[in-house]
């Protein structure tokens, strides 16, 4: 991907995503604290914007109904892949995650996840957690 994705910021949204070093809660809030002393169970890792589901990458990309700039980009992104594979039209909570890996390892979508991530990724830096 590092030679596919020529626009650097896309690049390094995709690289935080598959280094798991996004801003997302699932990783943030693994530990209470930056001494990594207190451990926070993974169901308790929630949406700063739904509120009542876990932060992950699935989530944040193709679930969050609640924070509009999310859900138009979301839109936006699968009308794109759609004209390439109809069958991506349909992301469901449990295909979100085989989903991305298809979308990751594909030559003709890996661009267009890495924008994605970033856009969306951007939102999640600019709100704070809660």
């Amino acid at each position: 991907y590092l030679t596919l994705v020529v626009n650097s910021t896309h690049c390094k949204a995709l690289t935080r995503l598959l280094l798991n070093q996004h801003p997302l809660a699932v990783e943030h809030m693994r530990y209470k604290n930056h001494n990594h002393q207190v451990h926070i169970p993974r169901e308790h890792r929630l949406c700063r914007f739904a509120c009542n589901h876990v932060e992950s990458v699935e989530h944040a990309l193709f679930h969050c109904t609640v924070k509009l700039d999310i859900v138009e980009k979301c839109g936006q992104f699968v009308e794109n892949l759609a004209l390439k594979e109809p069958r991506l039209r349909t992301i469901t909570p449990r295909n979100g995650t085989l989903l991305l890996r298809a979308l990751i390892f594909r030559r003709d979508t890996v661009c267009q996840i890495a924008k994605f991530a970033h856009q969306v990724f951007d939102i999640f830096d600019r709100t704070p957690m809660v």
